[in-house]
């Protein structure tokens, strides 16, 4: 019975070891985490651990603060930024390029 415990012990700690070293860069699909207060802060799709695809972020009270996509980890198309009030923030929307804004909106 013991040698069997400790086989088995053994084994669930290697396959922890296992998942540890595998770390974040394994994460993909959608992901939305919350901001302390319980309301949702941000919603990503990944791809092997990086933010691709679409984003959705909010302010602590729930209104929006950014929309837009990655691509591979860096943003790109049309990103909209908004305000503690819920006005947009035109001096950061715009459109983007490999993480850089290359483009006010043309609203």
């Amino acid at each position: 019975m013991r040698l069997t415990s400790l086989i088995l012990l053994v084994g669930l700690i290697g396959v922890g070891l296992q998942t540890a070293g595998k770390g974040s860069s394994e994460l993909s699909g959608v992901r939305t985490t919350c901001w302390r207060n319980g309301t949702p802060r941000e919603k990503a799709t990944y791809s092997d651990g990086l933010r691709d695809g679409h984003c959705q972020r909010w302010h602590t009270d729930g209104t929006p603060r950014a929309e837009g996509r990655y691509e591979a980890g860096r943003m790109i198309d049309e990103w909209r930024f908004y305000d503690d009030l819920g006005s947009l923030d035109a001096a950061r929307s715009g459109l983007y390029e490999r993480g850089e804004r290359v483009s006010p909106l043309g609203i």
